[in-house]
């Protein structure tokens, strides 16, 4: 099995924030993502950065990149979409990308990887471990409440 799309924009965070060149690099990426939109090959370009690829150029999963392409059925799935947006314009920031760079894209493998659960109290979806692991973050919640 593939990684998640998440654990591939976590390894982005953390090497964006060893590395603030490439903070840079993938800010003009994002940039000319953004310019391009969705259907563009620069998307296509920054996106393939989150998919496991073999060879080079090649999702390992495909259907991880028809996420982040739109592609598969989700164009227009309002939660989704925002979730694509904010992969792209959290990544424009150049040096203080890191920081921010997953705020918002914590759902975006829901539905095609069996680790992401909906919270239902939220509706928002959040990648865990195991379910059990999904009780002890609602408890936490509602001990904080």
């Amino acid at each position: 099995m593939s990684k998640k799309i998440m654990d591939l924009v976590l390894e982005k965070k953390q090497l964006m924030t060893g590395d603030l060149s490439e903070a840079g690099r993938n800010s003009a990426l994002a940039i000319a993502a953004i310019k391009g939109g969705i259907k563009s090959t620069e998307w296509r370009s920054y996106m393939m950065q989150f998919v496991e690829q073999n060879p080079p150029g090649t999702a390992v999963d495909p259907k991880k990149l028809e996420r982040l392409l739109g592609t598969d059925g989700t164009n227009g799935h309002p939660r989704l979409d925002m979730c694509r947006t904010y992969l792209v314009a959290n990544g424009v920031c150049g040096p203080d990308t890191p920081a921010t760079f997953d705020n918002g894209v914590d759902s975006i493998d829901e539905g095609i990887d069996p680790g992401c659960v909906k919270l239902a109290a939220t509706g928002q979806s959040r990648l865990l471990k195991t379910s059990k692991d999904a009780g002890k973050k609602s408890a936490k919640k509602s001990a904080k409440k």
